[in-house]
């Protein structure tokens, strides 16, 4: 078993199909508590797996009240409204031994169908992945987590902006699915460390990702590397966003991703 399918494996409790418990696992562990896109991708595959086979993942907002310990969890969830093709859902995600929620999410799944369909902009230009040098970061979550910086890398002077390129799969071989997605949507470097030259206490306050791929897009990908292009618009007074595409290597996008990140970083003195 791949080590992100053993991170984000869940086990039913009770009939009903809206209870499961799972665990915060050490192999996707951060600075502090676990990486903010294992939470999410396991909250869209509890999702997922209550919803029903028919329904695809749309969006997935995912808040971060605190860093789940490590071990075991629980995820309670509860479908707020649901239409012939649309169904709305919250997420909790709380530690053991704790009443509180690290974690909760709001996710809409959706019975898809054709319709009229558009791509704005195209994928950015960008060295092959094979040509890039694979982030060295310390980081657990980054060994199953591949990122190799394509444009403006962090922390080597840059170009003065927070605009940035990386390819970025699962590390071995893992097919890309929804979940995954969801996972690999959190790759981006803090947009702060590109405006510090240096790394600084950051936490994600909020993570929203829009998944545009469909099963044919999945299955052209594979196991293949995605580009993220992410930039920040405007940071200051203890938060900045971050807004990110992810493509594939032939041009699909796959998904859109945007964050509120939370800092106290001061500015430097004239």
């Amino acid at each position: 078993m791949h080590l992100f399918d053993e991170a984000t494996a869940l086990e039913p409790l009770g009939e009903d199909g809206r209870r499961f418990s799972g665990a915060a696992h050490p192999g996707f562990k951060n600075m502090i508590g676990p990486y903010g896109g294992w939470s999410a991708a396991i909250l869209a595959k509890s999702m997922i797996e209550a919803s029903g086979p028919d329904m695809e993942l749309t969006t997935i907002t995912t808040d971060f009240l605190a860093g789940a310990s490590e071990g075991p969890i629980t995820i309670d969830l509860e479908c707020k409204r649901q239409g012939r093709n649309t169904q709305f859902w919250t997420a909790d995600l709380v530690p053991g031994g704790s009443e509180t929620p690290a974690n909760c999410a709001l996710g809409i799944m959706s019975r898809r169908r054709e319709t009229l369909a558009w791509v704005e902009g195209h994928r950015p230009d960008a060295p092959e992945p094979e040509d890039c040098e694979r982030f060295p970061l310390p980081m657990a979550w980054t060994k199953p987590v591949e990122m190799r910086g394509a444009a403006n890398n962090p922390f080597t002077g840059g170009d003065g902006t927070t605009k940035s390129l990386a390819w970025v799969r699962l590390d071995p071989d893992r097919p890309l699915d929804p979940v995954g997605l969801v996972a690999l949507a959190d790759t981006p470097t803090p947009r702060l460390f590109f405006k510090t030259g240096k790394p600084d206490l950051i936490a994600t306050v909020s993570m929203t990702v829009y998944l545009h791929a469909t099963p044919d897009d999945y299955e052209a990908v594979g196991t293949d590397y995605l580009l993220v292009e992410a930039t920040g618009a405007r940071g200051g007074r203890g938060f900045n966003d971050q807004h990110a595409t992810i493509w594939s290597r032939d041009g699909r996008l796959m998904a859109t991703t945007q964050q509120m990140v939370s800092y106290r970083t001061k500015a430097s003195k004239p």
